[in-house]
């Protein structure tokens, strides 16, 4: 199991009175506009196409867009060889998911996502693919997310020393891929809300299309 309930009773207290401040504010400022459709973002497609740009250009915007989150570990240029254009990618260090008491940082989504890193021990890794196809480049972005899995609650009322991994990862290894330091954590899968404002971002910085972000 991750981190104890009672390890995080001061920030379930603060995500409350939250809570009931915007609940309070949204009764109030909806009321007239019950009527009125809701908004729903457009879904891009992973991977997106983007236009046939400057390979140094679209490599850094993309670069820069991703450290927005993460810290990035490994980046390969996309280059020409023999006159082909490869593959460029980028990989990045994972990063311990952003709370609600943390708004200055956006690797945590809106909704679901924040409030869930704010309950137990989440982090995140992305790697993302620029691969060229002809007259354009196929931008492929996955977001990956694990749970921090302790053999004994954080600071309960158990025997025995535990073992934190919430820093697993997260400074300058060799190899940071190898899977017996991913000890510690569950997959969960994939991060879509996250892999879509990045997605959302990148065609922004590169085409200049109207597209909203979650």
């Amino acid at each position: 199991m991750s981190s104890t309930f009672a390890n995080r009773i001061p920030i379930l207290a603060s995500i409350a009175v939250v809570m009931l401040c915007l609940a309070g504010c949204r009764a109030f400022s909806n009321s007239n506009a019950a009527n009125q459709p809701q908004l729903v973002g457009q879904e891009i497609q992973n991977p997106v196409q983007i236009p046939m740009l400057d390979r140094f250009l679209v490599m850094d915007e993309i670069s820069d867009e991703i450290d927005d989150y993460f810290r990035v570990a490994r980046e390969e240029q996309i280059r020409i060889v023999d006159s082909v254009m490869t593959e460029g990618w980028i990989e990045t260090w994972p990063r311990i998911g952003s709370t609600v008491l943390e708004p200055w940082r956006h690797d945590s989504t809106r909704g679901f996502e924040k409030l869930h890193a704010s309950l137990q021990t989440v982090r995140r890794q992305a790697k993302v693919r620029i691969i060229p196809t002809g007259d354009s480049y196929s931008v492929d972005v996955k977001v990956f997310k694990e749970l921090e899995d302790n053999p004994n609650p954080v600071r309960g009322a158990v025997s025995g020393k535990y073992l934190r991994h919430d820093n697993a990862l997260d400074v300058g290894f060799e190899d940071p891929w190898r899977s017996k330091q991913n000890d510690g954590w569950i997959s969960m899968g994939r991060d879509v809300s996250l892999e879509q404002r990045i997605l959302a971002n990148i065609v922004r910085r590169l085409s200049g299309a109207d597209v909203t972000s979650r």
